[in-house]
């Protein structure tokens, strides 16, 4: 096990794991900090606005518990894993981080991270876990730049990769070297068991006094030592063929496969591809996979579908057929046996499909996995690489894209389930609101007739004609309302633009008299007839407005007032607004009240209110871009402030 795996692992066992406290471990193993940042890559600026730490965290919590330590049962065990070196990379990471900082070099944690990972480059740097080279140059030349592509990977700086890259130089040679390839070899000094015959040669590189490097190193010491609270255990004995051994455990590998699955339980298919999306690299997949199954037509699709231009979008448009005699892709998930393909330049060999995949993934070749783990047909295309890894890695990574895929038909049959109930109970509804908008009709109908017939027996009287034709026009919109109610929202119809002004007379026109005088309250309008038309369609206005009338009707006693404003242009965000202000001299609202004064809760006036009003005023005044706000006294009365956007359509 990489060193901290066993510490941490003991911390995921509690119900919320600690995650500050994992990240602290995790920081402190060379191994698990460089596989964390490889499948994380650090953004721009990253490291030195939050600092190591964090950014672990962020991580951590993005792999989720069960992940991590089913990747610490499987590849952290495998003998592929390279070993770090003990307490000794922290001793001189430690010593790197602390001359970074008392040197005031910009990146002090990519300065621990290259002192963490020093014994990691030589051993990729030479091929031999002791750092001594045994191959040709043109192999450690390779070897270099495979380094070079990992420190890459994980986002960090071009001056981190040379510093790892250089390894041991002599002394003449760092004098014109950038400052971190100094400060990580000065921190390799003083990591040294005979470090205080060094000082001289550290203070050269550093610039820092004696008394300051052995207060330093003495610092350090006393730092590491205190980390004795999360002890490094000792790497397994017996050989590496004790290691491969233990990978065949069937107890371990139940284990792991019930991991993986929790891993992504109960998890939607976006949340499904961004945990597979950092969790493949930890378990040997350099490049995301192409998950795959057939649909109903037979023809294989991308499990999780990218954007536009994306392989797996791309794949979807070949339409490739589960029967297809040509393609291995379509053999692999029509046997269940792992198949693969190899790339040869410009021409096609057998399928011109599994040409198209093998370079839109950039490689050489790719490999079909079977994934049986998924529980249905299901594969996973990847790239050619993964052909090289140890049978145990592969075995893993195709127990995660098998749980992966389960969890993803399983999220898609939740949608398909939910999305049925939700269209009877649709139904259902629209049943229930036919039969009352249907029952409802009939006495509007009834009404409508009678206004008729007083229009016909009164045809000479010309204001109440005109009050008839009002009464007809609401009356007329009411039916619309109660028509519309049993069919689902739509896009609007009505043109979204309306005089205010015109309106309010209107309302007052229709209202005034039954809302209003019929009760003793005055009813005031001030409004001026050239106003700019606002971007609300007339029936939304007027139903907010409707409603604000009959809350001040019920509230307000015999002798009070209520006054519409038209208060003319306002500027709000950039953008010009009317205001319209519906303000009374009534009781005001209690302070209770006032303090959730939009939100639905049952009314305190009886009878068939529902507390619904005002709800439904912010609702449609929000769905239009408008805003209200209500100021109010108790004893003083209520005020509504309603800015609606003015049409800008020319």
């Amino acid at each position: 096990m990489p060193d901290g795996c066993a510490t941490i692992v003991r911390l995921l066992a509690a119900t919320s794991p600690n995650w500050p406290e994992v990240a602290l471990v995790a920081a402190r193993d060379p191994v698990l900090c460089l596989a964390l940042l490889t499948a994380g890559p650090l953004a721009p600026g990253e490291l030195d606005g939050e600092g190591l730490n964090a950014v672990l965290r962020r991580r951590l919590e993005r792999l989720g518990p069960d992940l991590l330590r089913a990747w610490m049962l499987g590849v952290g065990r495998m003998p592929s894993a390279p070993g770090g070196d003990g307490g000794m990379a922290l001793l001189r990471g430690e010593c790197a981080l602390h001359l970074a900082l008392e040197t005031r070099y910009p990146r002090p944690d990519e300065a621990y991270l290259g002192a963490l990972w020093r014994h990691l480059a030589e051993q990729v740097r030479t091929g031999h876990p002791n750092g001594a080279a045994e191959d040709g140059t043109l192999q450690k030349a390779d070897r270099r730049q495979e380094f070079t592509r990992i420190v890459h990977a994980c986002g960090l700086s071009e001056a981190v990769c040379d510093a790892l890259e250089l390894g041991i130089t002599l002394a003449e040679q760092l004098q014109d070297a950038h400052p971190l390839v100094r400060l990580l070899h000065a921190a390799q000094l003083l990591a040294d068991d005979d470090w205080q015959a060094r000082t001289a040669e550290v203070a050269a590189l550093t610039g820092l006094t004696a008394a300051s490097i052995a207060s330093l190193r003495t610092d350090v010491a006393y730092i590491v030592s205190g980390h004795a609270a999360y002890p490094l255990p000792a790497h397994a004995s017996g050989g590496e063929g004790a290691l491969i051994a233990a990978a065949d455990n069937p107890f371990r590998e139940a284990a792991i496969a019930g991991l993986l699955n929790a891993a992504f339980a109960d998890l939607e298919a976006g949340q499904i591809a961004d945990r597979l999306a950092i969790g493949s690299p930890f378990f040997g997949l350099a490049i995301e996979p192409i998950l795959l199954a057939a649909d109903e037509s037979g023809l294989l699709r991308s499990l999780l579908p990218g954007p536009p231009g994306s392989t797996a979008a791309l794949f979807d448009e070949l339409d490739l057929r589960l029967d297809d005699e040509r393609s291995c892709i379509a053999l692999s998930a029509r046997s269940g046996q792992p198949s693969s393909h190899a790339y040869t330049g410009a021409t096609p060999r057998r399928s011109t499909a599994d040409w198209h995949v093998a370079r839109w993934l950039g490689q050489r070749g790719f490999d079909c996995l079977p994934l049986p783990a998924a529980g249905y047909t299901a594969t996973a295309v990847l790239p050619e690489s993964a052909e090289r890894a140890a049978a145990a890695l592969r075995s893993l990574s195709a127990a995660l894209l098998g749980a992966a895929a389960r969890a993803i038909r399983s999220s898609q049959r939740r949608l398909t389930d939910v999305a049925t109930r939700e269209a009877a109970l649709q139904q259902q509804f629209r049943e229930h609101v036919r039969k009352i908008a249907h029952e409802a009709t009939n006495p509007l109908t009834v009404i409508k007739n009678r206004l008729d017939l007083l229009g016909q027996q009164h045809a000479d009287d010309s204001p109440l004609q005109d009050e008839m034709l009002l009464l007809n026009a609401e009356l007329e919109r009411i039916d619309n309302l109660l028509r519309r109610a049993a069919d689902l929202p739509v896009g609007a119809a009505e043109i979204p633009i309306c005089r205010v002004t015109d309106l309010l007379l209107e309302m007052r026109a229709v209202y005034g008299d039954p809302l209003f005088a019929q009760h003793g309250i005055g009813f005031e309008l001030r409004a001026a007839r050239d106003v700019p038309p606002a971007a609300m369609p007339a029936s939304a206005l007027k139903q907010v407005l409707l409603n604000l009338f009959r809350n001040a009707s019920e509230a307000l006693q015999p002798g009070k007032r209520l006054v519409v404003s038209v208060m003319g242009e306002v500027i709000l965000n950039g953008r010009a607004h009317v205001e319209i202000r519906v303000a009374d001299n009534g009781p005001g609202l209690p302070p209770d009240r006032l303090a959730d004064l939009f939100s639905p809760r049952p009314s305190t006036k009886g009878g068939g209110h529902q507390g619904l009003g005002l709800s439904v005023v912010r609702d449609i005044l929000a769905q239009w871009k408008a805003s209200i706000v209500c100021r109010s006294q108790p004893g003083s009365g209520t005020s509504f402030q309603i800015l609606v956007p003015l049409d800008q359509s020319g």
